[in-house]
């Protein structure tokens, strides 16, 4: 060994030593890097990892996705790589990169004070040599003998290879997130683009993404990758490989995922392309959405790399229909106007189909899933408040007075009342009427009675997940002031038809390793019982009047028995059908997929309800789906039993909603969307709500035990405002 050698090796053993461990170790450690032997050669390259693609199919065997892992697919050479690509990596990674001999002194020096400095291990300062060693040779390993290896490798691999030899192998051989192994298929992923085709705003992008691709991907956290590659720039600039005007320009060019919205108008932006595609040419929402489930359960290397078999519930042929269906609605349409469908079998949880908007090349938000924010459902939410009365024991034929519009007791402001659409007195109806003709002022009443918060408890019981059981509702909650997805209303409603068994949606059959052994089996889906049979029953023979007669007369479907519900948001801005049969539940939501417009004059239709282009859409589907089958009845609904006498269930309403006649009012402001409470308490009148009860006998209901009628009366209300919700 030369002096020169057993000099550097003693400098880099105690600087070395200096940034991994404490005083006694470093000496100890230093030794033992003095005396090991030099390597006379690098060793055996590990070998390169392999990505076999994963096969998804649909629920007859047939292909309909594929997911792959790029592993480097993409080869490119040293004259492909631009100046700025190189000058980004140097700055970020390696600013000495061109005067180092593998590794940097400096930089171990500087990272021992930052280190001393936080008390723990907060830089590592590797060169870009050291980075490549460890990519290729090492483990990743955080080893204090793993790193004192990778530095002495390093130093050999100086003395054999160019600075630009070792920097294209590393950039070939990085891992860059999003399946992306080396910067030719970095660029291709995120920019579309070659490598050699790169600007400097994208170059700085990829640089920034090396440190930690599966965090500062732009796919996986835009804020934090603009942070970084801020940071690269700035490098950049510190370096001189950039002037103060190109800096600039360059960082004003924030980075925009064009799969998420449309482009800022007027700015110049850098795009980050969609995913590129799995092989999902029919059902890309459908496919995406299992990507996602699997990539939670999995993780990426197994979906990229293991070759697995996943079969999945989608019906192609209902799928077809399904797009058919929403195509229709759509025609002589532009973005943002847009729809989405989900269908269910109510028994498996299966979803046979999933259309999660009008063009998946358009936007590949899927709006079947609600999107990042949800959809207000509009009065399709009324049978949740319906379930919660009935487990009360508050029965579908009890009376309720149907006013143009109502006040809730002790609220103060803008939107404490609710209105019916178009302003229309009813007189005194029960609930089944209520529902068939939608009456907005009866459900504010009823959701009042029977608890804000249990209504919240039982919409999060039925599968609505974005609802808050701690947050702050009014009333309007009854009218679908909250958010949801068609593919909850569809699961929520598939409860209803299964009689109260509720199945968690589902996409996934089974998932097969390459030896074709089964890791994942939904097959045997086991439900639970989330509302009981005769208050789901109940609904359903409601829900039928709906569709017969009711406000969802076009969603009818010959010769076949359909319960369902319309649904339209403030101000027209979406639209809702949600129906089913024992066997097939469907949701169809219309809107703008930006949120912010009305409906109106859509193909001939001047305001668009959930009763015109949704239950079109939901009919045109629901022959396909039912062709061929033998019509089924839903079961005779059992009598809802009275929890209370009518007279006691007024009795608790006074005690437990209003708080009794002797409590003080608390005035509050209404912020929260609709008459609000707090800890579902609402704030009492003045005086108590006057309530009279009598007992009839109502007709039969559909195969039924008469039902015994009671009658509520509360005050008029003195208070107008604009009503939550509008549903003819």
């Amino acid at each position: 060994m030369t002096f020169l050698s057993r000099a550097f090796r003693i400098v880099a053993a105690l600087l070395l030593s200096a940034l991994f461990v404490p005083p006694v170790a470093a000496g100890v450690a230093g030794l033992t890097l003095l005396r090991a032997p030099l390597p006379g050669e690098l060793p055996a390259r590990r070998p390169n990892l392999t990505a076999v693609p994963s096969t998804v199919l649909d629920r007859d065997g047939q292909e309909i996705g594929v997911f792959r892992g790029f592993d480097r697919s993409v080869e490119f050479d040293r004259s492909d790589l631009p100046q700025h690509l190189i000058d980004a990596v140097v700055s970020i990674e390696d600013r000495r990169f061109f005067e180092h001999k593998g590794v940097d002194f400096e930089g171990i020096a500087r990272a021992a004070r930052t280190n001393a400095e936080v008390g723990e291990i907060a830089q590592g300062g590797s060169t870009i040599t050291q980075q490549y060693i460890k990519n290729v040779y090492l483990s990743g390993e955080r080893t204090f003998e793993r790193k004192f290896r990778e530095a002495l490798l390093a130093t050999e691999l100086e003395t054999n290879l160019s600075k630009d030899e070792i920097l294209f192998r590393y950039l070939e051989s990085s891992y860059f997130g999003s399946g992306a192994y080396g910067v030719g298929a970095a660029a291709e992923v995120y920019f579309g683009k070659p490598v050699s085709e790169i600007n400097i705003s994208e170059a700085a992008t990829l640089a920034g993404v090396i440190q930690a691709p599966t965090r500062l991907s732009p796919r996986v956290d835009l804020e934090a990758a603009e942070d970084r590659r801020q940071l690269v720039l700035e490098a950049m600039l510190d370096e001189g490989y950039i002037s103060i005007e190109e800096f600039d320009r360059q960082a004003a060019r924030q980075l925009w995922l064009a799969s998420s919205e449309r482009a800022p108008r007027g700015s110049t932006v850098t795009v980050v392309v969609p995913p590129p595609p799995k092989g999902a040419t029919d059902h890309p929402f459908f496919v995406d959405w299992v990507e996602q489930q699997l990539l939670d359960e999995l993780g990426p290397d197994a979906l990229y790399r293991e070759g697995l078999t996943i079969e999945t519930s989608i019906d192609t042929e209902l799928q077809e229909a399904a797009e058919r269906a929403v195509s229709a609605r759509l025609v002589n349409t532009e973005y943002p106007v847009d729809m989405s469908l989900v269908s269910l079998n109510p028994r498996t949880g299966e979803v046979l189909a999933m259309v999660g908007g009008r063009d998946y090349e358009s936007s590949k938000v899927n709006l079947a899933i609600g999107g990042s924010t949800g959809f207000q459902p509009g009065s399709s939410f009324k049978p949740i408040v319906l379930a919660t009365a009935f487990e009360k024991g508050i029965g579908p034929e009890t009376i309720y007075p149907a006013p143009a519009t109502w006040s809730v007791p002790g609220c103060s402001g803008s939107q404490c009342t609710i209105s019916n659409y178009d302003n229309a007195n009813l007189g005194d109806i029960s609930l089944r009427e209520a529902t068939h003709k939608s009456v907005n002022t009866v459900f504010a009443e009823l959701v009042t009675d029977v608890s804000i918060t249990d209504t919240i408890s039982m919409a999060n019981n039925l599968g609505i997940s974005r609802l808050d059981p701690d947050g702050v509702y009014g009333a309007s909650i009854a009218l679908g002031a909250g958010e949801t997805s068609p593919l909850e209303m569809a699961s929520v409603y598939g409860t209803f038809a299964n009689s109260g068994f509720r199945v968690e949606p589902m996409s996934i059959l089974r998932v097969l390793d390459a030896d074709g052994n089964v890791i994942i089996d939904n097959r045997a889906s086991i439900g639970r019982r989330a509302l009981s049979a005769p208050a789901a029953d109940n609904i359903s023979d409601i829900l039928l009047g709906v569709v017969s007669e009711g406000t969802g007369r076009r969603a009818a479907v010959p010769n076949h028995a359909i319960a369902g519900k319309t649904g339209t948001s403030q101000a027209h801005r979406a639209a809702w059908f949600v129906g089913y049969t024992p066997t097939v539940s469907t949701a169809v939501w219309m809107g703008h997929s930006d949120g912010l417009a009305s409906l109106y004059n859509i193909n001939g239709v001047g305001r668009v309800t959930g009763g015109s282009h949704p239950a079109i859409a939901f009919s045109d589907y629901m022959r396909v789906a039912l062709a061929g089958t033998e019509p089924q009845a839903f079961p005779v609904p059992a009598e809802i039993i009275a929890v209370e006498t009518a007279e006691e269930v007024v009795v608790v309403r006074q005690e437990e909603t209003v708080a009794g006649p002797r409590s003080s009012p608390e005035v509050l402001a209404a912020d929260c969307n609709g008459p609000c409470s707090r800890n579902d308490v609402p704030r009492p009148a003045l005086t108590p709500p006057q309530a009279t009860t009598t007992t009839t006998t109502a007709p039969p209901t559909t195969g039924g035990t008469a039902p015994t009628t009671t009658t509520v009366t509360t005050p008029s209300s003195t208070t107008v405002a604009p009503s939550t919700s509008e549903d003819p």
